[in-house]
């Protein structure tokens, strides 16, 4: 599973190169800082959710739903089954944070 972080594209072709050289998952990434906080719910978390505990803790992830897309299609979080109302009155999927998911944030700490 590890080896799949690195075969998301993570840039646009029109990036320049230092943004094709970056570690998906380094420490601070967005990414790293998304997994860290499922690491830490117990009960799940919407996208809107865990960005909201990223805010409360400093970091203002702008398209936090495309990382926590990315963290699902890892196989690092995913789809409980349960939904819960986001701010805009939709109902949005909860995610967990998977074994591989659990794995990752210990790399990171």
């Amino acid at each position: 599973m590890n080896k799949i972080i690195f075969d998301l594209p993570l840039f646009r072709s029109s990036d320049p190169e230092t943004s094709r050289q970056a570690n998906p998952m380094r420490v601070g990434s967005h990414r790293a800082i998304l997994i860290a906080i499922y690491a830490d719910s117990t009960l799940g978390l919407t996208d809107e959710e865990a960005a909201s505990r990223a805010l409360a803790m400093g970091h203002e992830i702008k398209g936090y739903w495309k990382r926590c897309s990315d963290l699902r299609t890892l196989g690092l979080i995913q789809d409980t089954g349960t939904r819960r109302t986001v701010s805009s009155g939709s109902q949005a999927i909860v995610c967990s944070i998977t074994q591989d998911g659990l794995d990752a944030a210990k790399r990171l700490s």
